[in-house]
């Protein structure tokens, strides 16, 4: 194994061709949260820690040392990205020394200008990081619904590309707290990135994990791949998941989800090899189990992509 070793302005790291497995004695509270805030919502869930819950859109998260500032995600345009800053700025004066962008779905990236012009150096998976690049033009022609709900304009979007990748795993340090970014295969999509905070036994997911959320499948090459994610997650070290969306989760929620999708999947596959067509399919599994998941307006989307998934084995996305 070959490992590289640099430091930049009082944080080391740590690139490793291996997966580091996720621990730490210190324990959390769950709290109990309400599903449908009516605003952007900043938690404090751990004494050093920060989630930011933004309902309508992408989740964004923060450690906060006496080093400096850890970013997990930038949201979804450069003003949401530059309000994420100011929130920062709310609670410290500290630099902000890293950006984590955990895949490459643009409502994670978008504000990485704002972060960026803050003195952040980027990272996120290799896979992440050519997809960002290759799929930029598709991912914003997705965001003007959203863009104009907030009033924000399309001109302002900029892509700012990662400064540093990694492969398998890699440990940042950073004013005496451990990160550990972990790539446990391709989940929703490829190059999804776990950020691990040992100490407050917490895991920060890609879109690969919502809390009672419909999943948004028309990304992953594969089911059985992500599910196999799911479980390597269920077992770390940890009480608290911080989702790309939706809200602060535990693992029963991340075991739920599991199940739902490992449901969704089988269903869908016992109707294609039935010969039944997408459509049909969708006509005979309304899923009414879960109506009132978020997204469950995503139910025919996800049942037509899930199909041509199983029929043709690639994802609907990249075709």
């Amino acid at each position: 194994m070959t490992i590289f070793n640099f430091s930049k302005a009082g944080a080391s790291i740590v690139l490793a061709g291996c997966l580091a497995a996720a621990a730490g004695p210190a324990t959390s509270q769950q709290t109990t949260l309400p599903d449908k805030p009516r605003e952007i919502v900043l938690r404090q869930v751990a004494p050093d820690l920060y989630f930011l819950f933004d309902y309508a859109s992408s989740n964004a998260s923060f450690l906060v040392t006496d080093e400096g500032v850890l970013v997990v995600d930038t949201r979804q345009h450069v003003r949401d990205g530059e309000d994420l800053l100011a929130r920062i700025r709310a609670v410290t004066d500290k630099p902000v020394k890293w950006v984590v962008n955990t895949h490459f779905h643009a409502d994670h990236y978008l504000g990485n200008p704002a972060l960026k012009a803050a003195g952040a150096t980027i990272i996120a998976h290799r896979d992440t990081a050519a997809l960002m690049e290759k799929m930029h033009k598709k991912e914003l022609s997705r965001r003007g619904k959203f863009f104009a709900s907030r009033g924000y304009d399309p001109k302002d979007v900029r892509l700012v590309m990662p400064d540093v990748t990694f492969d398998q795993s890699m440990t940042i340090r950073l004013g005496g707290r451990e990160i550990q970014l972990l790539y446990l295969g391709a989940g929703q999509n490829p190059g999804d990135a776990f950020v691990v905070f040992p100490h407050a036994r917490t895991v920060h997911t890609p879109g690969a994990f919502a809390r009672r959320s419909w999943a948004n499948t028309v990304f992953t090459p594969s089911v059985e791949e992500w599910i196999g994610v799911l479980r390597k997650v269920g077992a770390m070290e940890v009480d608290t998941i911080l989702p790309g969306h939706g809200d602060v989760a535990n693992r029963e929620d991340l075991q739920e989800f599991e199940r739902f999708l490992a449901g969704q999947y089988a269903a869908v596959k016992a109707a294609a090899e039935k010969g039944m067509t997408a459509e049909e399919t969708v006509k005979a599994l309304p899923f009414e189990q879960y109506k009132d998941w978020r997204n469950y307006a995503r139910r025919a989307h996800s049942i037509r992509s899930l199909h041509e998934l199983i029929t043709t084995g690639k994802a609907a996305y990249f075709k």
